[in-house]
Formats: structure tokens, sequence, C-alpha cells
């Protein structure tokens, strides 16, 4: 309802709201990188002109005349206003935007959208809808006032977009430049693979699976967002991975592995899949049912007489997984709500019981794999650690007490495991699916550079895997399954060029960095992020071509031009570009 005022008010607690949300946001994100003031007042800078343009509508607002045009002007004010709290909070949150077709996606999952609400969340929910009715008359000084606070945020625009670090423009609410780019005309056409090409790079596909020859009984445990810059022993770096770094004494730690996306959903693609999840010609945005249709290296495991095996507390329909596992051909997969004991318990973060389920549940199904003889993939995908961090035992809700937790768990879930004989004919890999949904710190950025985005380690711990080895090949999660039978063997390169997969949503009306790769160089360690545009059958190298473009340009033209078969059967001459 809009309220009643008399002939022109001005919505003044609107723009309060915003203004202050403006500069919360911009100290909480000083605050998550470590930043000065100096930084404050530049990421300030880059919303004002999301700012100018709530002021060009609450002055609209108060000098129209007709109660329907100020009701529009009211409107758009509000809703806004409401976008750029959801914006700012989950910026702050997951160190990304969301956009409207991510929203909608993820609505459906009320149990996990409200785990992230807080007091905070809550509080600021609360002061929008107050500020919603509080307005001046708009007087002539009230105008002039905003009239100037209009001209001041313009000003203010102009001198961020051309003073402010481009690396802070990322966290507006509004990009100018991007807004005008995406009004440009889309009508570019990009070539697909034709049938020639997909027959010529069907040799480039990677290389049979190298599965251990004795083929051992193997859990994957995918910690959620298991990052390097937290483990001393990874990185150097004082963190709250005590307990992992102690238990890194027991197998080899791969101290430069890599994860190829920044969400779950890439995270696990390219860990079962066993390839990074590029997007192909023809393919849609939605990642989950595309890549379900693709051969994967879990099927490998399968034909070699592997029970394929999935378990998870989170709920297995979250965006689709269970669809993805079932067209990976997951002998079993199962999550909260296929499992007595977890669909029960209390819950946590994620609207998922804590890890402590999860790794009973995990014990008592490798009992039951074991007595059948036959050999194993178990993979486990744990939530506990996901953002908001929510102490599962009614400890403190910071990052050092659940972390803590968290790997005291996990030390308890190994000692089970070696109590019980697994590592006589067992592997345990740890890793996680993507580095924490954090902003980059100042410290991550000196240790790693450009990769920093991409710094998850890994423990392998099993018979033959030397105890307290340190390894710092480069190794990236898609080869982690099917390189599995080498890495123990010194000196053979892994991964030397690992590819990170930016994550793509729809933004204005469109689908954005759908095109966009990084590839980093085992010889600069990762320093440098040499960027990467793929269009159709087309690979552009935006900062020049490096010496070992031809290697990586085979692998991305095998993988895409495969995978573009598999989706359609047969090459496209054209598709129009996304």
């Amino acid at each position: 309802m809009i309220p009643k005022h008399r002939q022109t008010d001005y919505p003044l607690g609107l723009i309060l709201f915003a203004v202050f949300l403006a500069i919360y946001k911009a100290v909480s994100l000083t605050l998550q990188t470590g930043a000065d003031g100096y930084r404050s007042l530049a990421l300030l800078g880059t919303d004002t002109p999301f700012l100018a343009v709530l002021f060009m509508f609450a002055l609209l607002q108060a000098v129209s005349r007709p109660k329907w045009l100020r009701g529009i002007f009211w409107l758009m004010l509000v809703i806004m206003t409401i976008y750029y709290l959801v914006d700012s909070f989950v910026l702050l949150e997951l160190a990304k935007h969301p956009s409207l077709f991510e929203i909608g996606r993820y609505l459906p999952e009320w149990g996990a959208v409200i785990s992230f609400f807080d007091s905070v969340t809550y509080f600021a929910i609360l002061s929008l809808l107050v500020s919603m009715f509080v307005y001046i008359r708009a007087t002539p000084a009230v105008r002039k006032f905003a009239l100037v606070l209009l001209i001041t945020a313009v000003l203010s625009a102009l001198l961020s977009n051309a003073f402010a670090p481009q690396s802070l423009r990322t966290y507006a609410m509004l990009r100018p430049q991007s807004l005008l780019e995406s009004l440009a005309p889309q009508h570019v056409l990009a070539t697909a693979y034709s049938n020639e090409e997909i027959g010529f790079y069907a040799g480039q596909k990677p290389e049979t699976a190298a599965i251990p020859a004795s083929k051992p009984d193997i859990i994957l445990l995918i910690v959620e967002s298991l990052s390097s810059i937290n483990s001393r022993k990874v990185s150097g770096n004082d963190g709250f991975l005590d307990d992992f770094d102690k238990l890194a004494e027991e197998g080899i730690l791969f101290r430069n592995f890599f994860a190829n996306h920044q969400a779950s959903e890439g995270g696990l693609i390219a860990l079962l899949g066993g390839f990074p999840p590029m997007h192909f010609p023809t393919a849609s945005p939605y990642m989950f049912d595309e890549f379900a249709i693709q051969q994967a290296v879990v099927a490998e495991y399968r034909q070699q007489g592997y029970f394929t095996d999935f378990l998870t507390n989170a709920e297995l329909s979250f965006i689709g997984l269970n669809h993805f596992l079932d067209g990976l051909g997951v002998d079993r997969s199962r999550g909260r709500d296929e499992v007595e004991t977890l669909r029960s318990a209390p819950r946590v973060v994620q609207d998922a019981p804590s890890d402590a389920y999860l790794y009973r549940e995990a014990l008592s199904e490798v009992r039951q794999l074991r007595s059948t003889g036959q050999p194993f993939l178990l993979t486990i995908a744990t939530t506990s650690t996901h953002l908001p961090y929510t102490h599962p035992e009614g400890g403190r809700d910071t990052p050092q007490a659940v972390w803590k937790w968290s790997m005291q768990a996990l030390l308890a879930f190994y000692a089970k495991l070696s109590e019980s004989g697994f590592f006589d004919h067992g592997i345990l890999l740890i890793t996680g699916d993507h580095r924490q949904m954090r902003l980059l710190s100042d410290v991550e950025i000196l240790r790693y550079g450009d990769s920093a985005r991409a710094r998850v380690p890994l423990l392998a711990i099993g018979r033959d895997y030397p105890r307290g080895r340190i390894d710092d090949r480069f190794f990236q999660q898609s080869d982690l399954l099917r390189m599995l039978g080498k890495i123990q063997k010194e000196g053979i390169p892994l991964s030397p060029h690992p590819i990170w997969v930016e994550r793509y949503n729809r933004k204005y009306g469109h689908i954005e960095l759908i095109d966009s790769l990084g590839v980093f160089d085992e010889a600069d360690q990762g320093r440098h992020e040499y960027r990467v545009k793929v269009s159709g059958n087309r690979i552009e190298w935006l900062d020049g071509r490096p010496g070992f473009a031809r290697q990586v340009e085979s692998q991305i033209h095998g993988q895409r031009s495969l995978h573009q078969r598999k989706r359609n059967g047969q090459g496209h001459p054209s598709v129009e570009s996304r």
C-alpha cells in the first residue's frame, strides 16, 4: 500500500536507509579484505552511481503532483532498495552478486535460504519496512537539499569511475559501463564445432582414468569450503586448521591443489565428472543439467568394477544435484531426506544435520560396502562449514570455533576408519569443493597472486602413500580421480596448467561470463591468471598468447567439442552467442 501523504513529500526514510546500507557494506567489505580506511571510502564511492539513481527517483517523487506518478516513483524506490539490500547481504556472505536468475533458482530451497538470516538480517529488513513510511514535507528548502544530494552523488560517481581501483568496482551495485555494454546489440554468431572438427578433436579427449591397479576402496571426502589459506602447513599463514595440519602427517599433502570453480556446483562437476565445468556451444546455463549427460570419470570406475556411492547431509534435490548424480550413473545416492538418521536429526546450517551425523552414517555405510567384497568409490559431501557459520553444538558462531569443531569431527571419523582396518586396502582423499565464499583478503593475494581464489588443499591417506610427504606439484580437481593411480609417483606432472571457470549468471537480461576462463601456470606458481575467452569454436587469449597455449587449447577444444556432440549428437553450423 502506498502511504497517503500531503501534496508533495520527500521519502527521507528510504534515502537514509540506502545511505546507511552503503556505509555498512563499504565498512564490512573493508574489514573482510583487511584493508584500510581509504578503501572504505573508495568502496562507498563505487555505489554512488546506484545512490544517484535512487536520489533522482526520490527528487522526482517530491516534485511530482499527480498521485499516480508519485506512486510509481515510490514503488521504483522500494523495489530498488529491496534489491540493494539483497545484493549487499549476499555479496557480504558469499562474495558474489546475486542475479534474478539465481534468486529464482534458490527461492524454492527455502530451508537453505532462511539459514542465512541472522539478527543483522532481521534488523535490516525491519529497518527497511519502517523507512518506507518515513517522509518529510517537500518544502522548497528540502527540494534544494535533494537536488544538491543528487548532484553530489553524480559527481562522486564520476570521480569513483575515474579513480577507484578496477578491483573494487566489481563490488558495486551498479556499474554504468556494464549496463551500457549490455544494451549493445547482441546478434554476434558464435560458430559451433562442425562434425569434421568434432572428429578431429576426438583425439584430444582425456586419457583413460589411471585407476590404482590394486583397486582399493576409495573415500572422496569433500569438505565444504576447505581453503588453503586457513592451513599453516599448506599456506604458511596463521589459520584455524591445526587439526587438519595434524592429520596431514598421515599422508601426502598437496599444497598446490586447485579448485576449478567458485561454487559447490562446479566443484562436484569437476571432481566427479573429471573435467573443468567449461560451458560448451549450445549448452544452457544450468550446469548440473548440462554436465549430467557427459561421460564422467566415475563411469570409468564403474566399468572397472567399482560400486559408486554418494552421501551428503544436505538436501539431495538442492538445485538439481540428484539429477546430476542420476545422469552420471552413480549406483546409489542419498542425502538428508533419504537417510532416516539424518532426516530425524536436528538441523543446523543449510537446513542440514551436522557433519557428526553424516560421519556416523558414512562409517555404517563403509562397513556395509566392505562386506560385499566389491571395490567402492564413496563420495561424502559435508555442510557444517557452510556460511553463515553456525556452531552445531551451541558454541560460538565464529569461523575459528566452527572449523575447530569440524576438524575434530573429521579426526574422529579418521580414527574410526583406521580402527576398522579400512586403510589396509583403502584410500581417503580429503579436499574442498571450493575456496571459502569470502572476499579475497590482502594476505591471500600476497601469498598466491591471481590464483588465490582457486586454492584448496588435498590430502591423500593410504597404505601406498608416504606419511608426512609434502607435494608441491600443480594439481586440479578435474584430474584427481582421473590420475589417482599416478599421484604417489614423484616427478610426474599432474596439472601444470589448471583451468578456472568463471561463474556465469544472467545480468541485465543476458548471460554474463559464460565464455570466460582463466589459466594458471606452474612455472610462475600461478601468480598470474591468463584470461581466456571462448566463443563457439574460437579461443582468444586476452593478455597475449603464452608459450603453453597450444596444450591448453587442445584440452579446451577436445572437451568442449566432445560435450557438444554428447549433447546434440552432431555439430551445428552456428549458434547465437549468449
